[in-house]
C-alpha cells in the first residue's frame, strides 16, 4: 500500500513523542500570492509517538497511508451528519418540530459516543495513522572524486 510522505526535522522531544517541523515545499514557485498561499503557510509542530527514538535535530520522514486520511474524515464528519439527519427525520415524524429537533440533538449524542467506542479500536489497530522513520542522510560522491 503506497503512502503519502513528508520530509521533517524533530524540534523538541517529549517523553514517547516527538514534535515535528513539517516541511512542504509543494506550492507552485511561479505563482504571484507564494507568501500568502495555503500551501505555503507556516505549519504549526506535529505531535507524533517517538517509536524510533528520533533525536532533536533530526530528519525524519513521516508517511500517512493513502485512503487513513479519507477514512478519518468519513468517521469524524459523515457518521455524526448521517446520525443527526436520521435522528432529526425520526423525531419530525414522531413529534413534529420539538422532536425533530431532540431527535437532531439525539443523534449527535449517539455519534458522539459510537466515536468514542471505535476508537479505541482505531488506535489498536493493524497500521498507525502516521508512521515516522529516519531520513538517511546519502552523500553521492562523483566518480572521479579521491577518497
Amino acid at each position: 500500500m503506497s503512502a503519502t510522505e513528508h520530509d521533517a526535522v524533530v524540534t523538541r522531544v517529549d517523553g514517547n513523542y516527538a514534535w515535528l517541523d513539517v516541511q512542504d515545499d509543494s506550492g507552485c514557485a511561479s505563482c504571484s500570492q507564494s507568501d500568502t498561499c495555503g500551501k505555503r503557510a507556516k505549519r504549526e509542530p506535529q505531535r507524533v509517538r517517538n517509536d524510533i527514538g528520533a533525536r532533536v535535530g533530526q530528519r525524519v520522514i513521516l508517511s500517512v497511508p493513502q485512503g487513513a486520511v479519507l477514512k478519518a474524515t468519513l468517521w469524524t464528519y459523515m457518521l455524526p451528519l448521517a446520525l443527526v439527519l436520521v435522528g432529526a427525520a425520526s423525531g419530525l415524524t414522531l413529534a413534529g418540530d420539538p422532536g425533530a429537533v431532540a431527535g437532531a440533538v439525539a443523534g449527535f449524542v449517539a455519534a458522539l459516543g459510537v466515536l468514542r467506542w471505535v476508537e479505541p479500536q482505531f488506535r489498536a489497530g493493524r497500521e498507525p495513522l502516521v508512521a515516522m522513520r529516519i531520513k538517511e542522510v546519502v552523500v553521492q560522491l562523483h566518480r572521479n572524486a579521491q577518497v
